[in-house]
């Protein structure tokens, strides 16, 4: 991203801003590849959403197949999806801490970052599993003494982030520097489409995993989290809390984790037809929308949440100090690469 500022003494009174630097064509590689191919390539197209990518996919192409998912495969995604967000709002939180010179908070978030990834390693058998998810179910399941390694791991990251919340909803430093900074208030919000995080801080309750669940969603539920103001502060605040919930609730789905299948498989080809298939990513709902010939994909359509573009760079920013501008940034915590495909 290349933001370029006009000032006019120490406020933003323009932003030129441009993306798209590496744009990569996804959707077209992805209707010149085999299925098999085309779960790995999809896995591959974002770091931090590489799960809720894959799901999303992965779903769509179940849809196709009337594919039946049982409820351990089921679960076993929910908590990769759910380590992947708790990773990328505790990452966002981190940045946010950097810009605020808090630099002891900051570590402090580096050391729960380190435990969540140990949690990862438990889970997929490596430090990044880019094709966990398969349609079907997953790639591989956990043992009981996994679980039972993950389940201790978790509960300690709980605790060390249930004391970060004590100290952070009512710092003074933060308070001072992110109250009614970098606002985008609700109507803004709806006009522009916004979803996820950022529509939540500014008092849009939507979120697909409650309002449209899938996986087993229906029967492990999160709990909602709002805010009102749009600032920097309920941004932060937002992502903070969903973070302590998703530990939460991996917690909740480890300890009745449900038996069965949970094998998943790529298919040499999938039917006849079109599906839509939607997921709450970290930054917010992420649309697949697919058709098939039935020997091959014909259409696809990667339907990502808004990230940064001009308007909302303009939005964020304008009016503000430009000492202010790398912690707007990082509380929007931006995605380049799901703008990108």
């Amino acid at each position: 991203m290349r933001f370029v500022l006009q000032v006019e003494g120490e406020r933003i009174a323009d932003v030129e801003y441009r993306d798209g630097y590496a744009e990569r064509g996804i959707a077209e590689r992805l209707l010149r590849s085999s299925i098999p191919q085309a779960i790995t390539i999809v896995s591959h197209i974002c770091a931090t959403d590489s799960v809720a990518h894959t799901l999303a996919f992965c779903q769509a192409l179940e849809g196709l197949s009337q594919i039946t998912v049982h409820e351990r495969g089921a679960a076993l995604r929910m908590i990769a999806a759910e380590v992947e967000r708790a990773q990328v709002h505790i990452q966002a939180i981190k940045d946010a801490h950097h810009s605020l010179g808090l630099e002891r908070d900051a570590q402090y978030l580096g050391r729960l970052l380190n435990a969540l990834y140990e949690v990862q390693y438990n889970l997929t058998g490596v430090p990044m599993q880019p094709n966990f998810v398969l349609p079907g179910g997953v790639k591989q399941d956990l043992t009981v003494e996994q679980r039972e390694k993950m389940a201790v791991h978790l509960r300690r990251v709980e605790r060390l982030m249930y004391r970060f919340i004590d100290r952070f909803i009512d710092h003074r430093g933060v308070l001072r520097r992110s109250v009614g900074i970098g606002v985008l208030g609700r109507e803004a919000a709806e006009q522009f489409g916004i979803r996820g995080p950022l529509a939540r801080a500014a008092g849009i309750p939507y979120d697909t995993r409650i309002d449209r669940p899938y996986a087993l969603y229906d029967l492990f539920i999160p709990s909602r989290v709002t805010q009102e103001r749009g600032d920097v502060y309920s941004r932060l605040v937002v992502m903070v809390l969903e973070a302590f919930e998703s530990l939460k609730l991996i917690l909740r789905i480890l300890s009745d984790l449900p038996e069965g299948e949970w094998l998943g498989n790529a298919p040499a080809s999938v039917p006849e037809g079109s599906v839509t298939s939607m997921v709450e990513s970290a930054h917010g709902t992420l649309r697949y929308s697919v058709q098939s010939n039935g020997v091959r994909l014909t259409s696809l359509r990667i339907d990502a949440p808004r990230q940064f573009d001009r308007l909302l760079a303009r939005t964020f920013l304008g009016g503000m100090a430009v000492d202010d501008t790398a912690l707007i940034i990082a509380s929007v915590a931006p995605c380049v690469a799901c703008t990108e495909v």
